[in-house]
């Protein structure tokens, strides 16, 4: 990211990330309208005359933030999600992979990303949709492009295999989130993940003995 941000990136990398993750934190527990520059300051443990001096306003910190995450989405999923194997579940796997290690090793990043589709984002956020749009048009065609329908069971069209896997793959995301928005699974408990790890790549499985024909 060059431009208008530079003076910020040539700052030490310390001092950016305390900054990055401090701002993510207010931004994504607030939203933009509620998001306080006091408490971001306080957070990264400087003053408001330096977050001032390299992002003019709260709405250019948040054009940053955003800036650094489509970026960070570019080279994580668009770069990380090969579209090499036609097997659709493998690709389905990868991207899934991608996303807990994301979610693993940069929290708040994802934290924010989720944030910026809440109610009371989505009147700002609409600058930044087709951004946005780009890079899930991007990991879209990376799963689903050059497919080999070759592997899928005969008896079931090919494109209501992959809507039916996709469906299901959805469902199994969202009960996982469920879980951990409730505090029924706990992200920080390495026995509770690898179980939780067991139990997809059996549903894996499940789905590829539903679906696919017999090895």
């Amino acid at each position: 990211m060059t431009g208008r941000f530079d003076l910020f990136h040539s700052l030490e990398e310390e001092k950016k990330t305390r900054i990055i993750n401090a701002a993510m934190e207010e931004f994504a527990e607030k939203g933009f309208k509620r998001a306080s520059t006091n408490s971001i300051v306080e957070r990264a443990g400087i003053s408001k005359g330096m977050l001032f001096y390299y992002f003019g306003s709260k709405e250019e910190l948040f054009d940053f933030l955003f800036e650094y995450t489509m970026e960070f989405g570019k080279s994580h999923y668009l770069r990380n999600l090969s579209g090499e194997t036609g097997d659709f579940l493998e690709r389905c796997i990868k991207l899934t992979e991608i996303k807990r290690q994301v979610l693993s090793d940069f929290p708040l990043l994802g934290r924010f990303l989720e944030s910026l589709y809440l109610p009371e984002n989505q009147e700002h956020f609409k600058k930044y949709q087709k951004g946005a749009d780009e890079i899930y048009e991007g990991v879209r065609k990376k799963l689903y492009d050059d497919l080999d329908y070759s592997l899928f069971r005969e008896d079931i069209a090919p494109k209501n295999t992959v809507r039916y896997i996709k469906w299901l793959m959805d469902a199994y995301e969202a009960d996982l989130m469920t879980r951990l928005k409730s505090g029924n699974l706990d992200a920080m408990d390495e026995t509770a993940i690898t179980n939780e790890w067991k139990r997809f790549y059996s549903f894996v499985e499940d789905l590829r003995k539903i679906f696919y024909k017999e090895r």
